[in-house]
């Protein structure tokens, strides 16, 4: 529609983190004024409303003892310690084209990085272009990173991530980023123009339904909007690859906008 009032499919993206209560004050005003004006929508709203009651609904019966026993056991596993070592979430099958000759470089380093911590996926592709990160990961990966000169960091927001961009292409905007987000902290919720692909050095976070340690991988593609949090206490450091810029909700959207039409001028 405009500037500020949203389009019908990013409204649609817009909806859970409403419906959670954690837009910024610029999403809210717009997602707000496009229901004032837009009937299908407001429709689309209520379905999305009353979808967690229907399910419900269809649930019908109490769970079965062989399931209160599968999910007591898989706590007792978690309180114990009981966990599988090594990363849990790996590549897609065609991201390890990035590996082969002509393949996209920053994607292909996390990859190296993934195939140090993975014995499964060494066993699988081969391990003689893993990267092993002993002591210090972020030291250790210092040797397969631009000198730290060329690094520029960004912070965002109090307290919250802080970004060193190692590496950018000023034409397509591919980068490859060095994240920290403190122990607890929240990423500023944002979306993609392009895949996103990160590598957990240390630390952990949850990212939607996945939680992530260091060696997991995740991609996430255009229209995914998510603000990923550390686990508390430690830092958690991500190495990311990125096709295009990421776009930020609320205010941080709105000082994007105005700086990149600065730009423009």
């Amino acid at each position: 529609m405009t500037f500020l009032i949203p389009s019908c499919e990013r409204v649609t993206n817009l909806l859970t983190a409403y419906e959670e209560g954690v837009l910024g004050p610029l999403d809210w005003l717009g997602l707000k004024l496009h229901l004032l004006l837009c009937p299908p929508c407001q429709t689309f709203l209520d379905s999305f409303e009353r979808t967690p009651a229907l399910l419900r609904q269809a649930w019908g019966d109490e769970p079965t003892p062989l399931a209160e026993q599968a999910l007591s056991g898989a706590l007792a596993a978690l309180r114990e310690g009981r966990i599988p070592l090594g990363p849990q979430h790996h590549p897609e099958p065609e991201a390890w084209s990035a590996l082969e000759p002509g393949g996209d470089p920053l994607q292909s380093l996390l990859l190296r990085v993934h195939l140090g911590h993975c014995e499964p996926c060494r066993e699988a592709r081969g391990g003689d272009l893993a990267i092993t990160l002993a002591g210090d990961p972020v030291e250790a990966l210092r040797p397969h990173l631009p000198p730290d000169t060329h690094w520029r960091w960004i912070r965002h927001g109090l307290g919250g991530a802080q970004v060193a961009i190692l590496q950018e292409d000023p034409i397509t905007g591919a980068s490859l980023n060095l994240v920290c987000l403190p122990g607890g902290r929240t990423s500023p919720l944002h979306d993609h123009q392009g895949l996103e692909c990160a590598l957990i050095l240390c630390g952990a976070l949850q990212d939607g339904p996945a939680h992530l340690r260091a060696g997991d991988w995740l991609a996430q593609h255009p229209g995914h909007l998510h603000g990923p949090t550390a686990d508390p206490g430690e830092a958690c450091w991500a190495l990311i690859s990125l096709e295009r810029p990421v776009l930020f909700t609320g205010w941080r959207a709105a000082l994007e906008w105005f700086s990149s039409g600065a730009r423009a001028i």
